[in-house]
């Protein structure tokens, strides 16, 4: 089978209205307009699919993690009114991501979230309340130089946003949907990357920078199941690429095992290719967990001194005779599934996880809590995501756009 390569796109986006001017908004699958415009990461359709304990998966997937504005304006000077809602798990506070503005892709400001508004989850996530904190935060930007700029609002990746408000000291403008090539990624915490502050330091977005692909990050903390209202949602959304990356919240939360896996994630693409039965795939798996790769979950937190803890599974190992699915288990089996589709002409590549952060790479980069990487490592993993799937040599390579 030839290597497939990616097909210009028609360009993604939604022109929403914010106060009296017209924006683009990119990376969202769905809005929330109750108090004003809120992306969402899926349809909202897919709420009556969610189990009844999904307060936690509707609060991740609501987080902006890729999202942002877009406009196009000769201003000097830029005000946004939003709220900004950090999430609490029990007492455990989520992250305050950072906001950066961009103009002609060179950034410009990068200030700390405000957060006005709280919302509390149940680790079980069968319960959740929220507190108003403050008023709309209102943040004003600085736009140097003489002319028409275009102007990029990145969105703090961890936290829900809701946009109320934009002004400028002239006319602002939409900005024209990119023509780039439309990636969806989908995958987990470390795909959501909240642990880096600024949202474009999340190795997606650095991977769809470095290769310009215009980028739908649906990396869900925690969240990344198999659920089939996700494979729908990639089904019914433009792409000229997807990217699936699979497997450590499976294990993690033990919802799989050995038996369940491989049937669950053909029933996966099997739904998303619906709507792409020729788009290419990457199905890639998990990068290294030290100390879980061959222990099964359940995952658990332990909490160490200077405040540091460590995320690690739990699991019996003697369950992994009984069927039980680890970490490099649900390598060999991804791989497998790749090679089966594959080889009835599909097209679909496997990527493993391990070569973008492995055994090898223990000495130089760190995982602080023992699972999820620093800004340092997401970009390493940025630029090796990026050379081996979309470069010139890559399972998926990037066409340049004539």
């Amino acid at each position: 089978m030839t290597t497939p390569l990616i097909a210009p796109a028609t360009g993604i986006g939604e022109v929403v209205r914010l106060g009296a001017v017209d924006v683009l908004l990119e990376g969202h699958l769905d809005i929330d307009d109750t108090d004003g415009i809120r992306p969402l990461r899926l349809p909202r359709r897919a709420g009556a699919h969610f189990p009844p304990n999904g307060e936690i998966l509707r609060a991740i997937t609501s987080n902006a993690s890729g999202v942002r504005v877009r406009l196009t304006t000769a201003a000097t000077r830029l005000s946004l009114t939003l709220r900004c809602t950090q999430l609490f798990f029990d007492e455990l506070p989520g992250p305050v991501n950072d906001i950066v503005v961009e103009v002609d892709g060179a950034p410009v400001h990068v200030v700390r979230a405000p957060v006005t508004d709280i919302r509390r989850l149940s680790w079980t996530g069968d319960a959740a309340s929220s507190s108003i904190m403050s008023p709309p935060a209102t943040l004003e930007f600085t736009l140097d130089g003489a002319g028409e700029k275009d102007v990029t609002v990145w969105l703090p990746q961890g936290m829900t946003v809701d946009l109320q408000d934009l002004s400028a000291d002239a006319p602002v403008a939409a900005a024209e949907p990119s023509r780039a090539p439309v990636w969806i990624h989908h995958g987990s915490s470390i795909s959501h990357c909240v642990e880096t502050p600024s949202p474009t330091g999340a190795w997606p977005v650095i991977a769809a920078r470095r290769s310009d692909l215009s980028l739908v990050n649906l990396g869900f903390g925690g969240q990344c199941m198999l659920d089939p209202f996700v494979a729908d949602a990639i089904a019914a959304s433009p792409a000229d690429v997807i990217s699936l990356k699979v497997g450590v919240n499976i294990v993690g939360a033990r919802s799989m095992d050995q038996r369940t896996f491989t049937p669950a994630v053909h029933g996966f693409l099997d739904r998303v290719r619906v709507g792409h039965p020729d788009t290419p795939i990457v199905l890639a798996s998990s990068i290294l967990w030290p100390g879980s790769e061959d222990v099964p979950g359940p995952a658990d937190v332990e909490f160490l001194e200077g405040g540091r803890v460590r995320c690690h599974t739990t699991g019996a190992a003697g369950d992994v005779a009984k069927g039980a699915l680890t970490m490099t288990e649900s390598r060999r089996q991804l791989a497998e599934v790749a090679r089966v589709r594959a080889a009835s002409g599909e097209p679909i590549s496997y990527l493993d996880g391990l070569s973008l952060f492995g055994p090898d790479d223990q000495a130089r980069y760190t995982l602080p809590d023992s699972l999820h990487p620093d800004a340092e490592l997401y970009a390493e993993i940025a630029a090796r995501f990026a050379a081996a799937v979309f470069g010139e040599d890559g399972l998926v390579p990037r066409r340049e756009l004539g």
